[in-house]
Parts: C-alpha cells; sequence; structure tokens
C-alpha cells in the first residue's frame, strides 16, 4: 500500500514544540490504548451479548417438573391422596430456537465489533481535534513572541529617535492582535482536552498531543463492519422465522401415585396421565408474521448497508487521496517560511521595505501555516471515514 509521508518542516516544527513545553508526551497510539474490554463504553455495548447469551441458555434450558401433592378427604367413608410430577415434553421448536439463539449472539457480536469500531474512530476525531488545536495554539504563540520581539526592538529604537513612534505603536497592537488569538486558542484547546479526557480518564493532566501524521490507506477489500453486522443480523432473522414453523406443542406427561382409603384397608396404584394442546385456532400466525416482517426488514437493511458502503468507498477513496495530496503539497511550499521571515525583518530594519510589508508577510505565513493545519485536521477525518468503511471488523478492542 501506498504511505503518504508527511513529515516536513511543520511536522518536525510542532514535534519539537511539543517537547520543548515540558509535560508527558501522548502519542495517538498510546491514547487509544485505554479501548479495551474494561473501557466502560466497552462494557456498555458487550451487554448486548451478555443478553443474547442469556436467551441461548433459556433456549437450552429444559421446562422444570410440577410437583403435586392432593388430599382428598370428603364426608363419606371413602379418602384419597394422589402424588403427581407433571413435565413438558421438549417440543420440536426446540432446537430451531436454540439455533435462533445461537444466531442471535453471533449477530450481537457482529455489532459489538461495529460500536469497537465506532468509539476507536470517535477517540481518533478526539485525539485529533486536541492535537490540531494545541498545535494552532503553538503556532500562534511562536508568531506572538516573534512580533513582540519586534515591536520591543521597535520601541527602544523609537527612544533613542532612531524609529518611528507610529511603528512601534502598531507592532504592539499587532502583538496585542496575535495574543488574543492565542488566548482563544488556548480555550479551544483545554476544551478539546476535556473531551478527550472524557475518552481518557486517566489522561495526565500535563499530557500533550502530538499532531498524529496520516497512516496508511487501509484495505477495501471485502464487507465493511456495517455489512458484515447486518449480514449477521440476517442470518439471525433467518434463524428466527425458522423456529416460528413448528405448531404443535410437545404433550405434558403425569406420572403419580393415587392412594385410596376405603373403611378399614386402603387401595393403592400408579397414574398416568398426558396433555396436549391441540393447535385448532393458535397456529402460531402472528409469531410467523412478526418473524416474517422481520426477516424482510433484515434483508432490506443489508441491501441498504451494501449499496451506501459501495458509493461512501469510492467518494472516501477519493476525498483522503485528494487531501493528502493537497497536504503534501502544501506543506512543500511552506518549507521556507523561517526564511521568509527572517528576511521580511531583514529588509524592514535595513529600510528596504515598509512596516506594512513586514505585518502582511507575517500575517500571510500565520494564515497559511494555519490553513495546512485545517488541511492536515480534514485529511485524518478523511481517513477515519476510510477506516470505517475497511474491511477490518475482526479485531479486538483497540485493534
Amino acid at each position: 500500500m501506498h504511505r503518504y509521508s508527511l513529515i516536513g518542516l511543520l511536522g518536525g516544527f510542532f514535534a519539537v514544540a511539543v517537547a520543548s513545553q515540558g509535560g508527558r508526551v501522548v502519542t495517538e497510539a498510546e491514547f487509544l490504548s485505554v479501548l479495551d474490554e474494561t473501557h466502560p463504553a466497552v462494557r456498555e455495548s458487550a451487554g448486548a451479548v451478555g443478553l443474547a447469551e442469556a436467551r441461548l441458555l433459556a433456549a437450552r434450558t429444559f421446562d422444570n417438573p410440577v410437583l403435586e401433592a392432593v388430599r382428598a378427604d370428603p364426608a363419606g367413608p371413602i379418602g384419597q391422596t394422589d402424588v403427581l410430577v407433571s413435565w413438558q415434553i421438549p417440543n420440536a421448536a426446540r432446537r430451531p430456537e436454540i439455533e435462533a439463539r445461537e444466531g442471535e449472539i453471533g449477530a450481537a457480536r457482529r455489532r459489538l465489533t461495529h460500536d469497537l469500531l465506532g468509539y476507536r474512530l470517535a477517540m481518533r476525531e478526539a485525539y485529533a481535534g486536541w492535537a490540531v488545536a494545541a498545535a494552532r495554539r503553538q503556532r500562534l504563540s511562536t508568531q506572538a513572541e516573534r512580533v513582540e520581539s519586534l515591536a520591543r526592538r521597535e520601541a527602544s529604537r523609537a527612544e533613542r529617535g532612531e524609529a518611528s513612534g507610529l511603528e512601534a505603536r502598531r507592532l504592539r497592537l499587532a502583538a496585542a492582535t496575535l495574543r488574543s488569538r492565542v488566548a482563544l486558542a488556548a480555550g479551544a484547546t483545554e476544551g478539546a482536552k476535556a473531551e478527550a479526557a472524557a475518552w481518557h480518564p486517566g489522561l495526565p493532566v500535563d499530557a500533550r498531543p502530538v499532531l498524529p501524521e496520516l497512516p496508511d490507506v487501509p484495505s477495501l477489500d471485502g464487507a465493511d463492519t456495517r455489512v458484515r453486522a447486518a449480514q449477521a443480523d440476517l442470518g439471525a432473522a433467518e434463524l428466527a422465522e425458522l423456529a416460528t414453523r413448528p405448531i404443535a406443542a410437545s404433550p405434558e406427561v403425569t406420572l403419580g401415585w393415587q392412594e385410596q382409603d376405603i373403611g378399614l384397608g386402603s387401595v393403592d396404584g400408579p397414574i398416568f396421565g398426558v396433555a396436549w394442546s391441540v393447535p385448532l385456532f393458535d397456529r402460531r400466525q402472528a409469531a410467523r408474521q412478526t418473524a416474517g416482517a422481520a426477516l424482510e426488514a433484515a434483508r432490506a437493511r443489508l441491501e441498504l448497508a451494501e449499496r451506501e458502503s459501495t458509493a461512501a468507498r469510492t467518494a472516501a477513496g477519493i476525498n483522503f487521496a485528494r487531501l493528502a495530496a493537497a497536504l503534501a503539497e502544501a506543506r512543500r511550499e511552506l518549507g521556507a517560511t523561517e526564511r521568509m521571515l527572517d528576511g521580511a525583518e531583514a529588509a524592514f530594519r535595513q529600510g528596504e521595505a515598509g512596516l506594512t510589508d513586514l505585518l502582511e508577510t507575517h500575517r500571510s505565513v500565520t494564515e497559511a501555516e494555519l490553513a495546512v493545519l485545517d488541511l492536515h485536521e480534514a485529511a485524518l477525518a478523511a481517513h477515519r471515514e476510510l477506516e470505517r468503511l475497511a474491511a477490518s471488523g475482526e479485531g479486538g478492542p483497540g485493534s
């Protein structure tokens, strides 16, 4: 597979900047590592599998026998004692019912896999938002420090009569504007970190993210997790429909012992009985109709999932390739930004360029670098969409 390598000036700059700020660096892989079977989101989704397993256990369990003891002692000379045991024989629908419940477990596990992928992508989104916000804040902070340094230098020159006081005030105003943007970016970073911490409760207070590179393009061969879940649901619905076909219930068998007191003596002997529900009116019509409707709905869901997956894969592949290529090109264009700023400042000090030109150069560089961050964020989102559509439904949490 082709790997989009996006290691460039900005990537190296932000990695160094994060390390220089202190605090514990938390990579995306470390952030995602907490998504395992102990994570609350995983435990909540796993409950559906537990319920399906409980229904299978119920289907496999035989009915309890019923023990009954009856003493009849009328006013006449005869008394009677009956001790009875009744048991419902497993009917013909038991085996199909068990198979249907086994199919439900398979479908529940497929849905759990689909949910796990959704949680992973939500965590990737939260981390990317946090990392991009931190990178934006760092870029603005660096630019504000540079402009403030220029403002202090020009203020000193103005006090010595070597520069215009107006130019020094304009630089201070530009620095104040950047400080305002830094404050807004800091608030956005803290908000994004709070969203990330909701997924990672043990996130260190001083944790700092690293802007992720674009991962490899995932394989789009085979069915994605949503389609696989729909396929499993259809299989379970087919088994459930088969389980409604037997209409005759099994008989209830009664065995017991009867003793009759007659005058000075008694007689006793065994009792045998059979009770059988005759399917004359209730022939499970409602159950079969319900199962049939559920089966048709499952078929329709699978068809829709397959259509949407096919269309979405085409669009997502094109979108990611376009964004990745645009990001690589934009980073190449920004490879000389530091030299550009140094040159603009040197030209200003030597009187070869005015303050307006210098401020415009700073503004252009900052906006261009922030635009690249926006493009990087969009490319990461496009890759998450590709991962959602990829045929990677066999992994476990955090895989």
